[in-house]
């Protein structure tokens, strides 16, 4: 330790100095972009969200047509399509691969970082705005969500920059720029998730009008004709052009995709809802390890105000109804895991004050015990690990729940049980050798009163544990991913089989990016999530949603009939099998799913 300690002391004096302090941020943000973007190449397309996307865009490309997303086949109605879009370009300069479908998302997370950090500058300067950058970028929550491909990261972006831009608004009154990038801002969450990205930035505007004449003043920067003339003609074509080639969607998509999800009125249900008290308690455990230092946000005394003088009250009210106008509008949802991402760069700037603050002496305890926590907690999980990993009799075969139970966070890790983690205790005792000698060292700095040093410090480790997580996901692939039965499923000609799914085609959608038969369509049995609108816009595509006993009979006939479902399934279709064809086989096993044939053919392998 002793030798340690120059090092310590000269990151506390670089990171204590103003000129030091951002370097050293800023160079750890250089740092967390080319991580986030390393990372985006595994692991394999995982299902639900990832192949929903992933797999559309790829049937635009085969079809030709980027004006109509599908998936099977079938008009794709519940997005705008920028997010397609951006991945079709990506795979047109990276290829069809996962490196060219999620380097968007790497990119749009940036975009949300960069965000939060031009924001924080705005409000309190520099230093405010890398802590709150790197609080944000290193938070697990950000991580997970920002690895895994779908929308919300990139409306959660967009409304950063319109909550950045209508900030400006306010502060540079002699400026009309801002007011031009309020609504490019707004514009791009439009085009990739719905009026969401309208609604929130415009709301909030609307109480502070209320309650301010000087916001009041605001509107007059703020709905200029070019801003909103912008706005248009980057939303309104594709919307009409979608409503000429199918006519009713304005009224499916609006209506019953976005303010069905936002009533939980969605016909018919094709998500479940995670309870607001788990909802919250997610958030909590997104937000680590910076959470815990939320009780620091209110100090015994101040020695300078955080944000700009004369903006400090306003700055913090600006931020707090970001979150509170969110978080209301969430709870009559159809309420997701992530729903909330949109207001975590005001989160982020406010869980950054206490690493901004100055005080003389020694910072108080609830400043430096989140540190000496982290440190400890660390400790007895990595001798935990070790122990677990030396353990005998511990070598289970990995087990897990159902697919569609384990559809949100908490239910994918407890669908788990606790036997069957031991491949992950490598990278568990990795993870926690960083957080201890990075919780160490920053609680050795913060017990001096170098915060900025204590959160850079803290935020280098957690890039370990980030890198961990990635790890994880590639372990996790064959439990939440369809790959490999794409893959064996690609070894045969397509004239010789008939492919049905048993269950929803979110559970098995990266099929959709994985086969290389573009055309062929896969067939459902026990699905209920598509609308009455996509049956009417596709009168064909009724033919591939089976009732059990359609499906049955196609079974006995003389052309082989893959069916995949889960393992768990099989002692339902088992008896029903024997009765139809003694030749049946279960040819591949992929997680807890089996890919299942009616009779093999000579020549064709078992896995």
């Amino acid at each position: 330790m002793d030798r340690l300690r120059p090092l310590f002391r000269r990151f506390s004096f670089l990171a204590s100095g103003s000129g030091g302090a951002e370097a050293l941020g800023l160079f750890t943000l250089l740092v967390l972009g080319a991580f986030y973007v390393a990372e985006s190449g595994s692991p394999v397309i995982f299902d639900d969200n990832e192949g929903l996307y992933a797999g559309a865009a790829r049937e635009m490309r085969a079809r030709g047509d980027w004006v109509i997303p599908t998936l099977d086949g079938m008009p794709r109605c519940q997005k705008p399509p920028l997010l397609y879009w951006l991945i079709l370009l990506s795979t047109s300069l990276f290829g069809e691969n996962e490196f060219g479908v999620r380097l968007p998302q790497a990119l749009a997370t940036l975009a949300w970082i960069a965000a939060t950090y031009f924001l924080g500058v705005a409000l309190g300067g520099r230093n405010l705005g890398w802590m709150a950058a790197l609080i944000l970028g290193t938070a697990f929550g950000s991580f997970v969500f920002g690895h895994v491909l779908m929308p919300e990261i990139f409306l959660a972006a967009s409304i950063a920059w319109s909550f950045l831009f209508l900030w400006k608004c306010f502060t540079e009154e002699e400026k009309r720029a801002p007011g031009i990038g309020l609504w490019l801002a707004m514009a791009f969450g439009t085009m990739v998730k719905g009026l969401h990205a309208l609604a929130y930035p415009l709301v909030v505007f609307g109480i502070l009008a209320l309650v301010s004449a000087r916001w009041r003043k605001t509107a007059v920067r703020l709905f200029r004709w070019e801003g909103i003339t912008l706005f248009l003609f980057l939303v309104i074509p594709w919307y009409v052009v979608m409503e000429w080639r199918l006519p009713g969607f304005l009224s499916e998509h609006f209506g019953n995709e976005q303010l069905g999800h936002a009533v939980n009125h969605r016909i018919p249900p094709d998500a479940g809802t995670v309870r607001v008290p788990v909802f919250l308690g997610e958030q909590a455990i997104f937000l680590l390890p910076w959470i815990l230092f939320v009780a620091a946000l209110w100090f015994p005394r101040r020695k300078r105000a955080l944000f700009t003088p004369g903006n400090e009250d306003t700055g913090t009210l600006f931020l707090g109804l970001w979150i509170l106008v969110t978080f209301l509008s969430l709870l009559p949802s159809s309420l997701q895991d992530y729903y909330a991402l949109s207001c975590y760069p005001a989160l982020a700037l406010f869980l950054a004050r206490p690493f901004c603050e100055r005080e003389e002496g020694r910072p108080d305890g609830r400043f430096w015990i989140p540190f000496a926590l982290i440190a400890g907690v660390a400790a007895v999980g990595g001798a935990v690990g070790i122990a677990f990993w030396s353990s005998k009799g511990l070598d289970h075969p990995r087990v897990a729940a159902p697919v569609e139970e384990r559809d949100s966070f908490l239910a994918a890790i407890f669908g788990f049980p606790f036997s069957t983690w031991r491949a992950f205790i490598p990278p568990l005792v990795s993870a926690s050798l960083s957080l201890f000698l990075g919780g160490s060292a920053a609680l050795w700095l913060a017990l001096r009163g170098k915060r900025p040093a204590a959160g850079l410090c803290l935020a280098f480790a957690m890039l370990i544990p980030l890198a961990e997580a990635g790890r994880g996901f590639q372990l996790l692939g064959d439990y939440f991913s369809s790959q490999k039965i794409a893959q064996y499923l690609n070894t045969l000609p397509a004239s010789e089989r008939r492919i049905v799914a048993d269950g929803e085609p979110n559970f098995f959608s990266s099929l959709f990016f994985y086969r290389e038969n573009q055309k062929e369509r896969i067939y459902w049995v026990h699905s209920t999530s598509v609308s009455p609108f996509v049956l009417r816009s596709e009168p064909g595509s009724r033919e591939l949603y089976l009732s059990e006993e359609e499906f049955l009979q196609l079974w006995e006939g003389a052309k082989p009939i893959y069916l995949i479902c889960e393992q768990s399934a099989m002692s339902r279709w088992q008896p029903l099998f024997d009765r139809k064809t003694s030749s049946w086989k279960v040819v591949l096993g992929c997680g807890t799913r089996v890919l299942v044939v009616n009779r093999l053919q000579a020549g064709r392998p078992i896995r």
